[in-house]
């Protein structure tokens, strides 16, 4: 038996016991576990107003798990479909075991808590043919006009949920934990997070058979469900946030090593978010295309890009999900402790920062250098229209500059340029000098600025380069200089090859006041794309 610690102290055989499917209606699962979940809230927010302490939050603790139930009820609304359930599991009767009823009788506060939640049951119904089985509950709590819910003027097919649900044997379960007041709370949110993953896997399963179909709409919405899911889980676990740490502490050394962290089912969902992109190689594969293609010409491949993105929402929601782990953790233990795992809290920042898909990471990456050059010459222009007038002037300050010291100043430029230098490059600056690349975009201004213009070029150019000047014009009587040059160089191994001219402007210490370099940046994204397959060596043509 290979049981981790984790599952045994949340006791998850037995709340797996409680999603076991008897039919093959799809709304049964996220039925079952949904509403397991929805009951351990009712349950949790019923301990916490029953045993009210001095030390706690308890109105924050009470709010955050009615807020909680609000967002259950609308994860169902938007997972579920309207396919009625089998003849056979379907029943006349509401449920007398359901832990919402324990609720009704609270004080007002709870009450009126509890018809805010009752408002979302009562949409979240209306649109399904099919009633839960708890909705004589919903009815008893009057609306503000003093009518009653409507749901129970209706008559649909009830759902049998007290033998599909099994609210007795939750109540068990909830009440195994007995170490300390911060017990159940920590383990029953554990709970409702696997009740919930559980659902998350079952939705990505569905996404990934219908990805291998190609049937991307479908497999869309699927991920779609799962990032509204994984929303919910990030504020969910900060539930934690609650806690009494002079409680938690005692039970955290007794539980040792049963750590969230343990998740198998977190461990699954990231596994097979993984693998969901797998039919996306095989359509690119197909249609002799890649990644960057779809980027660039996004309506080419509407449905495939739909799923792209979806695919970006849930890798940046699988990080949040993680993210609030890592800072709830820190929070409680502080980042220099060893988590019950034996490895550093700060290790959990892995989970979060590195990307789940690496090919879609490269491609947008791609697309942003080639966007950069394709867009170059209104660069910041939007911000320019916004500024004062005279801070995009360039003073034209005539200073004479001995032809000797202009010559070595540009040798010494260009050489930093071609050895990625930027102190010995930022060195021929003086502090207020501007850089305009290519000339009509927004300036670069001042060291701060020149560090960033440079930065943008080693980043991109590899250090290979060929500088060739090819026509050089002094005037040392106005300290100016004109030079026409071609550089060859790669990006990521691909030939990049481009022309321009620059106009330089020296004070009269020698050091360069302002530069305009004129060129066309969008030769350089032509050339990319070419490369890339995304246009032909012809279009790249007609586009100059």
């Amino acid at each position: 038996m290979d049981t981790r610690p984790y599952e045994l102290y949340i006791s998850l055989d037995q709340i797996k016991s409680l999603w076991k499917c008897e039919t093959n209606w799809q709304n049964e699962l996220p039925l079952r576990a949904g509403f397991v979940a929805l009951e351990l809230s009712f349950l949790l927010i019923y301990e916490t107003t029953q045993y009210p302490r001095s030390t706690f939050r308890s109105e924050e603790r009470i709010n955050r798990l009615f807020y909680g139930c609000r967002q259950q009820v609308e994860l169902l609304q938007e997972i579920l479909n309207t396919a009625l359930p089998p003849e056979n599991s379907l029943c006349n009767e509401q449920s007398s075991k359901t832990n919402l009823k324990i609720l009704i009788g609270s004080d007002e506060k709870i009450l009126k808590r509890l018809k805010t939640w009752s408002y979302t049951y009562t949409n979240f119904l209306e649109e399904f043919p099919f009633a839960l089985g708890i909705e004589q509950y919903i009815d008893m709590l009057k609306l503000e006009n003093g009518a009653i819910n409507k749901i129970s003027s209706r008559q649909k097919p009830a759902f049998n949920y007290d033998k599909s649900i099994n609210p007795d044997k939750i109540v068990q379960i909830f009440n195994l934990r007995t170490f300390n007041q911060e017990d159940r709370l920590f383990a029953t949110v554990h709970q409702i997070t696997e009740c919930w993953l559980f659902i998350a896997l079952d939705l990505l399963k569905r996404s990934e058979v219908e990805a291998q179909t190609s049937n991307w709409q479908d497999a869309t919405a699927q991920i779609s469900k799962v990032c509204s899911i994984l929303n919910y889980l990030s504020e969910h676990i900060l539930l934690l946030e609650t806690m009494v740490l002079a409680d938690y502490h005692p039970l955290r050394v007794n539980l040792r090593d049963a750590s969230g962290a343990q998740s198998n089912q977190a461990f699954e969902l990231v596994t097979l978010a993984k693998t969901l992109f797998f039919p996306l190689r095989e359509y690119l594969k197909e249609h002799s295309c890649c990644l960057l293609d779809i980027y660039y010409t996004p309506s080419k491949h509407t449905p495939v890009y739909q799923y792209i993105e979806a695919l970006s929402s849930l890798e940046t929601r699988l990080s949040r999900f993680f993210f609030c782990h890592y800072k709830l953790a820190t929070e409680i233990i502080g980042s220099e402790s060893l988590g019950s795992l034996g490895f550093e809290v700060q290790a959990l920042i892995k989970r979060f920062v590195d990307p789940l898909y690496l090919e879609l990471d490269k491609a947008r990456y791609q697309y942003v250098v080639i966007t950069n050059f394709e867009y170059g010459k209104c660069a910041g222009n939007l911000i320019s229209s916004l500024e004062p007038t005279e801070l995009g002037k360039t003073i034209d300050e005539i200073a004479e500059v001995p032809d000797r010291l202009i010559r070595s100043q540009i040798y010494q430029y260009i050489k930093a340029i071609c050895e990625h230098d930027l102190d010995a490059w930022l060195a021929l600056f003086e502090p207020d000098a501007t850089i305009e690349d290519p000339y009509g975009s927004r300036a670069f201004r001042s060291h701060s600025g020149l560090k960033v213009f440079f930065r943008g070029f080693i980043k991109i150019f590899a250090s290979d380069i060929e500088f060739k000047d090819k026509r050089m014009l002094i005037l040392p009587e106005l300290g100016k200089a004109e030079f026409d040059w071609e550089i060859h160089t790669t990006h990521k191994t691909i030939p990049i090859t481009f022309a321009g001219t620059e106009k330089i402007q020296f004070a009269q210490n020698g050091k360069i006041k302002n530069v305009q370099v004129f060129h066309d940046p969008s030769v350089i994204s032509q050339q990319l794309l070419v490369h890339h397959g995304v246009i032909s060596p012809n279009m790249a043509l007609l586009c100059k």
